[in-house]
């Protein structure tokens, strides 16, 4: 196939960009990713630059995932470029230049989410005296925050941080379990990048693509910056009004300003919406248009496309609201043919699955296929999947302390909090690690205070033995095929999770890990857990309706999309300033996600738990979204249109 084939001719014109770095707007529908493919195709091919010179940069693993499998099916297996999300760059440089780097723990470990939620931040609630982890939590954020809006550089920050007590807990908490955060990861790359002249970075690379460019914050963008004062060629897309991630201080600012910062940028855009029905389009772009800051840009749907299906559902409560759901959801299968995994139902915020849950049951009562993934739960974070992941990662290396931690903490029986504070407590006065010490302990266990000694030595044992029993061959080798790689973890899960259905989700998880990543190597694949959010990533469960966050459904598209709990409350809810701009974006991107078929429920009342969230918490009313009470739909009475629905089917 021809680089240019079955390109509409403005894909086409931004696809065959050359000479000079160029903004691509683009956007829902538009066709982004097609053009991203086929502009490496075009340098490939057309401009003979090697696949190996050229580096695409993604937001999100499942979506470097698609766009290499893109690539390869054009260009063919061996001839795609460097394609990772912009976390998984940055820990390949640092890796490779370890050596270079003196205030980074050797070797790299970054922490993944769970291991951040149970294990550093309840360990500087404890050590802090603070009386809730939300308040470690903030401390913490407050540290990320610098490093991805950039104050952190600034000479007096240690000064200005509000809690000198907690720096210096963190930075030894930090050297004890030898870890870096995955939110300090770009801004240890930037770093590095500005103040070592031999900072070798893998390529060389000409050709730099970025991917959502509108997501990424000061500290993504001065990296982008560093690498493209090195004769690199800059092709940016994205679209300021899809900047949804301001919770991680994405900055949508840097795709608006993208011309001022790379003078003679070509402007490129794509304007033909190929997804929403006119209707649905029309819909999104009333809520975008409300931000007098955004960029103007055109953006029509193709010729020929219908209105679509829009309506506005107003229920009187909870109850008739997911009764509602779970009847459009009935209608939308039997009367339209649509499959379950071709409908969305999205929800700003879903705690405890406090909204998912009455959604949920309707819909099994009814007899459709559901699946919710609203919260951040991974099988990985069950005390199964947690324990496979600890060993499989002392397999790799028996001095990851944060793996030892895991295993003491939802493994090993009698071992508590006292146990493991005499552990660190002995680390800290040995200046050693946690994992050095609790293989110094399995040598010499009086080493430890005399009421710890005999709980300790045994517990670690058992590990020991265990480890060896679930991988006894070589870890470290590369595997030809993922089922090669796969059965090794296979076999470790069928001797450790007694439960099937349990063994069966977490193994899931480790292919999709597997599959997405590439990984080679039980070390790669450990790796690849790391490095990816789980608050971002989106992969939907085929055959079900899939019930997600609004920040998961980014990337996505389905032929109907019901979004739920549409109201002031939820959306913007408690934001403030800035924030409210994130608010009024997440709705338009979830909106824009349906093809055909869009539904906007909300209710006059909640009550029961959900009555206590949102804003103005406790209190039972609520109101349609600001963002939609001037919108061209009336509200419609949502049991009277379910009941026309259910006698037109008749």
């Amino acid at each position: 196939m021809a680089w240019d084939d079955n390109l509409l001719p403005e894909q086409r014109t931004a696809a065959a960009h050359a000479g000079r770095h160029a903004r691509l707007l683009a956007g829902p529908g538009t066709g982004k990713t097609l053009t991203l493919t086929r502009h490496i195709c075009f340098l490939v091919t057309e401009q003979n630059v090697s696949p190996g010179n050229i580096l695409a940069v993604t937001f999100t693993r499942v979506a470097a995932w698609e766009l290499r499998q893109l690539v390869e099916n054009e260009l063919g297996e061996g001839q795609c470029p460097r394609i990772s999300t912009l976390h998984s760059f940055a820990l390949r440089q640092l890796i490779r230049n370890e050596t270079r780097i003196t205030d980074l723990q050797h070797p790299l470990r970054i922490a993944d989410d769970w291991e951040e939620r149970n294990i550093i931040l309840e360990d500087l609630k404890g050590l802090l005296n603070l009386k809730r982890i939300s308040e470690a939590r903030d401390l913490l954020d407050k540290l990320s925050a610098d490093w991805q809006s950039l104050t952190a550089t600034q000479a007096d920050w240690e000064r200005r941080f509000p809690n000198p007590r907690f720096l210096g807990l963190w930075r030894e908490h930090r050297r004890i379990y030898g870890y870096t955060l995955r939110s300090e990861l770009v801004y240890q790359l930037k770093k590095a990048l500005e103040q070592r002249g031999d900072f070798e970075l893998e390529g060389p690379i000409e050709y730099l693509l970025v991917d959502e460019y509108q997501d990424l914050n000061r500290c993504d963008l001065a990296v982008v910056s560093e690498i493209a004062l090195r004769d690199v060629e800059l092709f940016i897309a994205g679209d300021d009004d899809q900047s949804i991630y301001g919770f991680r201080k994405a900055h949508p600012e840097g795709i608006r300003r993208f011309p001022l910062d790379y003078s003679g940028a070509e402007e490129l855009s794509l304007e033909i919406c190929k997804r929403c029905d006119c209707g649905i389009l029309d819909l999104g772009l009333f809520v975008a248009q409300q931000d007098h800051r955004r960029i103007e840009k055109e953006i029509r749907s193709e010729p020929g496309r219908g209105q679509g299906e829009v309506a506005l559902l107003r229920f009187q409560d909870q109850n008739a609201e997911a009764s509602g759901i779970a009847s459009l959801c009935t209608h939308l299968v039997e009367d339209h043919g649509l499959q379950p995994d071709n409908i969305l139902i999205l929800l700003r915020s879903d705690h405890n699955g406090v909204f998912s849950g009455p959604i949920r049951q309707r819909l099994e009562a009814a007899s459709i296929p559901v699946s919710a993934a609203t919260d951040t739960a991974s099988p990985l974070d069950c005390v199964v999947g947690r324990t496979l992941l600890a060993f499989m990662r002392l397999a790799v290396s028996r001095e990851d302390s944060l793996a030892w931690r895991t295993l003491f903490q939802v493994w090993c029986n009698g071992v508590g909090s006292s146990a493991i504070g005499a552990v660190y407590d002995l680390a800290r006065s040995r200046g050693m690690s946690f994992a050095e010490t609790v293989l110094a302990v399995s040598d010499n266990a009086v080493i430890l205070p005399s009421n710890h000694q005999s709980r300790l030595s045994g517990a670690i044992s058992r590990v020991l033995d265990r480890l060896e029993e679930l991988f006894s061959g070589d870890v470290q080798e590369e595997h030809e095929t993922h089922d090669e790689l796969l059965d090794v973890v296979r076999t470790a899960a069928e001797s450790l999770i007694v439960n099937k259905e349990s063994r069966d989700s977490v193994l899931r998880e480790f292919e999709r890990v597997a599959e997405t990543t590439e990984a080679a190597s039980l070390k790669e694949l450990v790796r690849a857990t790391e490095v990816a959010s789980d608050d971002i990533e989106q992969e939907i469960e085929q055959g079900r309706v899939n019930i997600l966050s609004m920040h998961r459904a980014k990337g996505l598209t389905a032929e109907a999309v019901i979004i739920a709990a549409a109201e002031d409350q939820y959306i913007p809810g408690r934001a403030q300033g800035d924030a409210i701009d994130d608010e009024r974006r997440l709705l338009y991107v979830s909106l824009t996600r349906a093809k055909h078929h869009l539904f906007v429920t909300y209710c006059d009342r909640r009550t029961g738990p959900q009555r206590h969230t949102g804003r103005n918490s406790g209190m039972a009313n609520r109101a349609l979204s600001q963002f939609l009470v001037d919108c061209p739909h009336t509200p419609q009475d949502g049991r009277a249109f379910i009941n026309r629905l259910t006698e037109e089917d008749e």
